[in-house]
């Protein structure tokens, strides 16, 4: 019993360093892989420190600034700023192609490929243009790139790549060459990954730097089994999400009831998730941050619903749904990409993630409650409220936080 209490309220302090689900630290990387006569073409759009991993991570080893010609830094009252040199790359462009080739390592059958540099374009900042396809990549490659030398942390690659694959149509296995950088708090690396040698393009996404091979391979099975398991993963790693489902399975218990609140809800993120990705959202400013604040909003509802056994209005559950659906579809948003192919699939395959870890964590929460009843039928209803109350107290406190964000 007090191993269980310890537990509790250890998950309801971890719960104060919890983020909101959008974050403005998403560095994404594009890989489009297309047909090209009797060979493969690579697409790569990738933020600039991630071509230059291996230095990082010595420079992070030794303290030392990286060593390559093409960085330089300059001083500032708050500590050195690196910049790419663009004149450092003009100097050199046998060595520069050779980090670009470099970056990523390409087998086929067990069998590394080389990879040859076709073009590149270097860019200040992430670019907002496509880049799904052969004709939208190429394109931004043949655009325009920075005229300055670029702040190397915000910089950004397109790049375009010959592949000697001897099958062109089939498997493909990428990885990153480089060790992994230590990456600062708020900071995360996606990657998406669009195979468009078939008749019909099939997208992929892989979480971090590739620290292990991804497969491309034109599978849709692949991928909706990808995004099943990254709708898992996004709802058991948003605690506020866990904490609303939580109060829904304390707030009515084993009953028939659970299935109608919880099909209210389920109904509600679906129908925001799958809107939001035909455009059916504003793009103001101030929404997402409105959006994180009203979740808050939603689990200090539940808790204190539960709390005086008041969890009882469908039509409530399915707004209080609305609003994590908008919540899940900014996640989706970085981890796919509105204009990716295959969306449809991914879309359902992610909302069926989302139904198995909220299955999952109701599971869990009624089979601790059972738990409970049999070790001690009358502690259960107050270690109940206990859990209630510091839900409400932790949910009051997000709100006053993301509000205090929103106004300032």
């Amino acid at each position: 019993m007090r191993v269980i209490i310890q537990a509790l309220f250890l998950l309801i302090w971890f719960a104060g360093a919890a983020e909101a689900h959008f974050s403005e630290g998403v560095k994404l990387r594009s890989i489009v892989v297309t047909r090209d006569g009797d060979g493969v073409t690579v697409f790569v759009r990738t933020p600039a420190p991630l071509l230059f991993g291996d230095l990082i991570d010595a420079a992070q080893r030794t303290g030392a600034p990286p060593d390559t010609g093409f960085i330089y830094s300059r001083e500032r009252a708050t500590g050195p700023v690196f910049h790419l040199s663009r004149d450092a790359i003009d100097a050199d462009p046998e060595g520069f192609a050779a980090r670009l080739e470099n970056a990523l390592a390409w087998s086929q059958n067990g069998q590394p490929l080389s990879a040859r540099l076709a073009g590149f374009v270097l860019y200040d900042f992430l670019q907002e243009t496509a880049f799904d396809s052969a004709q939208t990549a190429r394109a931004a490659i043949d655009a325009g790139g920075a005229t300055t030398d670029p702040l190397f942390g915000e910089a950004v690659i397109d790049m375009q790549l010959r592949l000697n694959a001897p099958v062109p149509d089939g498997a493909l296995q990428v990885v990153s060459a480089h060790p992994p950088m230590p990456l600062v708090e708020g900071i995360s690396v996606d990657n998406h990954i669009v195979d468009a040698r078939g008749a019909e393009a099939i997208a992929y996404t892989r979480p971090g730097q590739l620290e292990e091979p991804a497969t491309i391979d034109g599978s849709l099975a692949r991928t909706v089994a990808e995004f099943v398991k990254q709708g898992v993963l996004h709802i058991v790693e948003g605690i506020d999400h866990v904490f609303l489902v939580v109060c829904l399975a304390l707030g009515i218990g084993a009953r028939t009831r659970l299935v109608w609140i919880v099909t209210a809800f389920t109904l509600g993120h679906s129908v925001t998730l799958i809107a939001t990705f035909l455009g059916a959202t504003p793009q103001w400013p101030w929404f997402i941050p409105a959006v994180e604040t009203a979740i808050a909003a939603t689990v200090l509802y539940a808790a204190a619903a539960a709390y005086f056994r008041r969890m009882d209005s469908v039509a409530v559950i399915a707004g209080v749904g609305l609003l994590h659906g908008l919540g899940f579809s900014f996640v989706l948003g970085d981890i796919l990409g509105r204009d990716a192919p295959n969306l449809i699939p991914a879309l359902a395959a992610f909302n069926v993630g989302i139904e198995i870890g909220q299955l999952a964590i109701i599971a869990v929460t009624l089979a601790m409650v059972a738990i409970l009843t049999r070790l001690s039928r009358a502690a259960t209803p107050v270690l109940r409220d206990a859990a209630l109350a510091g839900i409400a107290a932790m949910s009051a406190w997000w709100v006053i936080e993301r509000g205090a964000g929103l106004i300032a």
